[in-house]
């Protein structure tokens, strides 16, 4: 559901804005614990938007990864690249918790999985 009430989108916030507090699957939407710290963070420090923005700066960034998830998708990217480097080249690779599983060396708790 979307709720336009005419005008420019976003043209009349001032400050950090959330659309609600509400999640899809339970009460609290993950990252709105998130968000209201940074939204204290705003409100608590004086002085200019800038200087505001500068002083919650590292709540800003871990909001903005909570929505998105950019650095963990990164990382997951360049350990994956990591891995078919290393199988191309013929390195020695470390077999993966679902290769564990499966051969039985490593038991996924509260699973099914047959070796």
């Amino acid at each position: 559901f979307f709720f336009y009430s005419g005008g420019r989108l976003g043209a009349s916030l001032q400050g950090p804005r959330m659309a609600s507090g509400f999640g899809t699957r339970a009460p609290v939407g993950r990252c709105f614990p998130v968000y209201r710290e940074f939204a204290e963070c705003i409100s608590e420090k004086s002085g200019s938007p800038s200087e505001k923005a500068a002083a919650c700066a590292e709540l800003r960034e871990d909001y903005v990864e909570c929505l998105h998830h950019k650095k963990e998708i990164t990382r997951l990217n360049a350990l994956s690249d990591e891995r078919a480097r290393k199988i191309k080249a013929g390195e020695p690779v470390p077999s993966t918790l679902t290769e564990d599983a499966k051969s039985g060396t490593f038991r996924l708790p509260f699973t099914n999985v047959k070796s």
